[in-house]
């Protein structure tokens, strides 16, 4: 049930961002524990260096919060960070193959609900003023019941891993397979998120680059011809929505990027970040937790993730952030080394880089959707790795 709600962030307790989603992971939690099947090792003799990027991250942002007197903020943050990072490693990550492909199929099944009852909305009813943050934004964009447009093309990107990874492996047919993949790309157009479809043609082009064969390659070199061909005869961008037509469309056409929605002031705040880092000469301590926003001109994180743990938590936090996605990518490589199969291989380096280059455009992300994918695609790995040595 906690990975199913995962997506639901908005079904909160409280503004500290426990979510009904955290209630169920907390339960499992203790499940786990009192039955004793919690493993040690989720990620093998790569765990200890995942606690120790943890600890690394804590350190640097309790430290920046200590010395500038903000250690409520710094506890909070930081314990965001240890439920996504730490918490869900433990549950999600399980000793059963079978589970894996259980919990992945769970959280897939939640994505494809949320953007079927997106689309839905976006063409039958669209935006209702009034109503706060909706379904679908003011400015005719999808923002899907995550409330948020490019989030939502971003957790379509980070999750479209999982059903390519199951058709490259039979577990779904093509008949399944392509029709999800086509929501979740119609999903994305309708968000006209610049970033989102960056990260999602980034994915689909990471996942194939790592399967790629001369057979393959053909099938899709005409695969791509007939589309170009359909498209070209009879398609128009005026069949896509004008919203897109004009933030995405609109800035490729004229290689003008300041186009591209919000892209002048996200710049203004990446700016105001390396100044401050500049003046306050950040090194390896930080201003603390939330610290940028209370002093930016702009009142707001700066969006991106690099530059905010510089900034809030020195070298050590960006270090400990940056080495989560080393470790995952070790853990990917040993089990390819070990025999596992190139598939799991392409799921998780795919889910990863993915999941660095949305960093790229967000400020802190400790939201438990951002890491579900991450943890998932691990566990599928691993239980690929498992079917393939009992051959």
């Amino acid at each position: 049930m906690g990975v199913f709600l995962a997506p639901y962030a908005t079904l909160r307790f409280s503004e500290l961002f426990f979510t009904l989603s955290d209630f169920f992971f907390c339960l499992s939690l203790f499940l786990l524990f009192i039955t004793g099947r919690i493993w040690s090792k989720p990620l093998g003799e790569a765990t200890p260096l995942w606690l120790i990027a943890f600890t690394l991250l804590f350190v640097g942002l309790m430290v920046g919060s200590l010395l500038h007197n903000s250690p409520e903020r710094g506890l909070i943050v930081t314990a965001q960070y240890m439920f996504a990072y730490v918490f869900l490693m433990f549950i999600l990550i399980r000793d059963e193959p079978q589970v894996a492909y259980h919990l992945a199929a769970i959280f897939l099944v939640s994505m494809i609900l949320i953007d079927i009852h997106g689309i839905i909305t976006f063409y039958t009813v669209g935006y209702v003023p009034g109503g706060g943050k909706g379904v679908v934004t003011g400015g005719r964009r999808l923002a899907t019941l995550l409330r948020n447009p490019n989030l939502a093309a971003a957790m379509n990107a980070l999750t479209l891993p999982i059903p390519l990874f199951l058709w490259a492996t039979g577990r779904i047919k093509s008949y399944a397979a392509l029709p999800v993949i086509a929501i979740f790309l119609c999903t994305v157009i309708l968000t006209s998120s610049n970033s989102g479809l960056f990260v999602t043609l980034l994915c689909l082009a990471l996942f194939t680059a790592f399967l790629s064969t001369p057979k393959l390659l053909l099938r899709l070199a005409i695969a791509g011809g007939i589309l170009v061909a359909v498209v070209a005869g009879f398609g128009s961008k005026d069949l896509l929505p004008k919203t897109f037509q004009t933030r995405v469309l609109g800035a490729l056409s004229s290689g003008d990027i300041s186009e591209a929605g919000t892209f002048v002031s996200r710049a203004a705040l990446i700016e105001e970040a390396f100044q401050t880092i500049s003046d306050q000469q950040i090194a390896f301590v930080g201003l603390g937790a939330d610290q940028f926003r209370e002093r930016s001109v702009q009142t707001a994180p700066v969006h991106n993730l690099y530059l905010l743990l510089w900034v809030e938590g020195g070298l050590l936090a960006l270090l400990g952030w940056i080495m989560f996605s080393a470790v995952g990518l070790l853990h990917g490589f040993t089990l390819r080394r070990a025999g596992g199969d190139k598939k799991a291989l392409a799921a998780m380096t795919t889910t990863i880089v993915v999941f660095l280059t949305i960093a790229l455009f967000n400020p802190h992300m400790y939201a438990r959707y951002w890491t579900i994918p991450l943890f998932l695609c691990c566990g599928l790995g691993l239980a690929q790795f498992r079917e393939t040595a009992k051959l």
